[in-house]
């Protein structure tokens, strides 16, 4: 996986300083108009209200404490400021990747795009000088910024890694295309289910970053691979896979639908499961450095399910330099990261794994 990423590593920086080049004051100036947001008079005024919340007497409060008020009131006047400036972050980071990832990607090849509101900012940067009502209106196009969905519902639904019914989804960023002639999807999401309750509680069955690939092979039936204690409800029509690599077994369990051969399925899962596969799949694991890791394998298509509570693929702060490529390290690391899932995992052979 190294050798993927040192392969791309000059080109990236040197790309960089390209895009940097040519679109810095634009971004600056996007830049520049968010920071104003979080003081001017409607921000102020927000910060002030939601403060006053503090003076507001609970409902069994019978002596009112003032000085206990006070604090309240301070505390939701500081916690204001803090969620509008992470609010307004993640707003300005996403109006910047919008035009900053598609031209970053080309360094792995003109075949994988950026698929979140792609291209709107960056149909319009160049070093011409655009004036502030020019950028005012760019940015007021970006109103609606957000993901679509790559990956839908009902794939994740028919994966068999899920029991339940997706009915709240949120994604962020999201990657499509192909690398080394193999076809992917990337979706960073988290999804659940909401309780019957009166609170209509939320339950979340999934966060972090689903892949999706098109293999040029054919696996069937369909093989699902799971880390220990996922505590995933394995359907009642699998049956359980042992290998003799003991090394893989101490960390996954592998199930195989059962087909009406009684040996068949397993001969197919003992197929994928060679111990080159399984090594590289190890190895996924240790790179993004993940406890929990599933895979549902079917047909030619292979699904990656790698849960993580951390946000991948964030670019400079609100409040940072901009044009300070030492904050987009991590970028690079994650784009050829995730990349080379498709070299790790020899998913172009057409043979075997």
């Amino acid at each position: 996986m190294q050798n993927c990423m040192n392969k791309y590593r000059n080109e990236f920086s040197i790309k960089f300083a390209r895009i940097m080049g040519q679109n810095l004051n634009v971004w600056k100036a996007i830049q520049n108009q968010e920071i104003r947001s979080l003081y001017n008079w409607k921000s102020i005024l927000e910060y002030i209200g939601i403060g006053l919340l503090g003076f507001v007497p609970g409902k069994r409060e019978y002596n009112y404490n003032l000085e206990l008020h006070c604090w309240l009131a301070v505390i939701f006047f500081i916690g204001a400021i803090i969620f509008n400036i992470q609010t307004t972050n993640k707003t300005y980071q996403n109006k910047i990747k919008s035009s900053l990832f598609p031209e970053l990607l080309k360094v792995f090849g003109k075949n994988i795009f950026y698929d979140k509101s792609g291209g709107i900012i960056g149909n319009f940067l160049t070093d011409s000088g655009l004036k502030y009502d020019d950028i005012a209106e760019i940015v007021s196009d970006l109103d609606d910024y957000g993901a679509k969905q790559l990956i839908p519902n009902a794939y994740f639904e028919n994966s068999q890694l899920y029991s339940r019914k997706i009915t709240q989804r949120d994604d962020d960023d999201c990657f499509s295309g192909e690398y080394n002639n193999v076809k992917f999807e990337m979706n960073e999401t988290d999804f659940g289910w909401n309780a019957n309750d009166k609170h209509r509680t939320y339950n979340r069955m999934f966060k972090g970053l689903a892949m999706k690939f098109k293999m040029n092979k054919e696996i069937y039936p369909r093989v699902l691979i799971l880390s220990k204690f996922s505590f995933t409800k394995i359907p009642p029509n699998f049956e359980r896979v042992t290998l003799e690599y003991e090394k893989f077994n101490k960390k996954f369990d592998v199930w195989v639908e059962k087909l009406s051969g009684a040996a068949s399925g397993q001969v197919e899962a003992r197929y994928l499961l060679n111990t080159a596969f399984m090594n590289r799949f190890m190895q996924i694991q240790t790179s993004f450095k993940v406890r929990k890791m599933c895979c549902s394998v079917y047909s030619n298509n292979l699904l990656i399910m790698l849960s993580t509570n951390k946000d991948l693929f964030e670019m400079n702060h609100l409040l940072g330099r901009i044009d300070d490529i030492k904050q987009y390290k991590h970028l690079f690391d994650e784009f050829t990261s995730v990349l080379s899932f498709i070299d790790v995992l020899n998913l172009s052979s057409k043979t075997k794994l």
